[in-house]
């Protein structure tokens, strides 16, 4: 079985067991040799995790939930690091995997989009059913490097966003509208005002995520809906560790920013709309900060491993569920969490 025709070089298993460190991480699956070497860092269950099997074959270790637990979807992103086979005279024989049929069989043929070539042209040029594109779209795949959008550069630059944008952008706008409000209304109310904004905006983050962003099911029929899901949220899903992709942009962030904020001026009055204003933007950039750690960074705290371990089982096992980002009290209210235990 082979996945690119051009990759059919041969290695020894005492070759594969040489990469067992972070700078070069091979492993061996099914008597396929696969480079995990960039993956391991963006691996769901942890980079140590990975790093414990370095150099060896995975194949038993990927079936046994005690483990780790892997669906179909792991063994579609593997797919996309194989680099060739073992050599025959290091062949192994492997149990029978369960069901009968060995998982990498069960992978789905690609037949969604080509992420060697600009990805919105070839979604503008899609005829894609709606149940087709929402079960493409939340097949997560993994790049080593961010994905293209758009072959125009300038346009290009638009789709791409580093965490460290949503601070610079947004900490001198919350600064702004604490010092207008302090024109309007004592320190204390300011700070009352302030921390009413932190703590809705953990319910504004699961309505968005929920309401806006997984408008799934009441999508309507038509490329134009399926580009626009796809710009809005359906990459994120489609590639979940590209590190370009996983903070909102200013200019649409700016957008619902400003939605929000004229309904608030309906509500507050001077000086406490500014509080408030402040308040959520704070939580938009703190719960933003997050969103990115979650994908891409490590912690030895347990509290922070388990939040990590609950996002990524939304973009990993079930999308339909787990909304909450900073949090899952939200889900728990609203009946939201996973059903399954991981």
């Amino acid at each position: 079985m082979s996945y690119t025709a051009d990759k059919q070089r041969e290695y020894s298993r005492a070759e594969v067991a040489n990469h067992d460190n972070p700078e070069s991480l091979w492993v061996i699956r099914g008597n396929q040799v696969f480079d995990l070497t960039h993956f391991h860092t963006d691996h769901p269950g942890g980079s140590d995790m990975l790093l414990q099997f370095a150099g060896q074959d995975i194949t038993e270790a990927m079936r046994n939930s005690s483990i780790h637990t892997h669906e179909i979807h792991a063994y579609r992103v593997l797919k996309d690091f194989y680099i060739g086979n073992v050599t025959a005279d290091d062949h192994q024989n492997y149990p029978e995997a369960p069901g009968g049929i060995d998982e990498m069989d069960c992978v789905p043929k690609e037949e969604f989009l080509d992420l060697n070539k600009p990805l919105f042209v070839q979604m503008w040029r899609s005829k894609f059913t709606k149940k087709f594109y929402l079960q493409e779209v939340h097949r997560a795949h993994h790049l080593p490097q961010p994905a293209v959008f758009f072959a125009n550069p300038f346009l290009e630059t638009f789709t791409r966003t580093p965490w460290y944008v949503i601070p610079i952008y947004w900490v001198p706008i919350i600064i702004t509208m604490l010092v207008l409000g302090a024109k309007y209304e004592p320190p204390n109310v300011m700070m009352v005002g302030f921390m009413f904004g932190i703590v809705s905006w953990t319910l504004t983050e699961y309505s968005i995520h929920r309401f806006i962003f997984h408008y799934d099911e009441n999508l309507p029929e038509g490329t134009l809906a399926q580009c626009a899901h796809f710009l809005l949220h359906g990459v994120h899903h489609y590639l979940p560790m590209d590190p370009l992709r996983l903070v909102m942009p200013p200019a649409l962030s700016t957008f619902l920013g400003v939605i929000i904020l004229g309904i608030m001026c309906c509500v507050f009055t001077p000086g406490m709309v500014h509080a408030v204003a402040a308040g959520l933007g704070t939580g938009y950039v703190l719960y933003d900060e997050c969103h990115y750690w979650l994908h891409h960074g490590t912690s030895s705290n347990k509290h922070l491993c388990q939040l990590k371990t609950y996002h990524l089982r939304h973009h990993y096992n079930d999308f339909k569920a787990g909304f909450g980002i900073t949090s899952d009290f939200w889900d728990n209210v609203f009946g939201t969490q996973f059903t399954t235990s991981a």
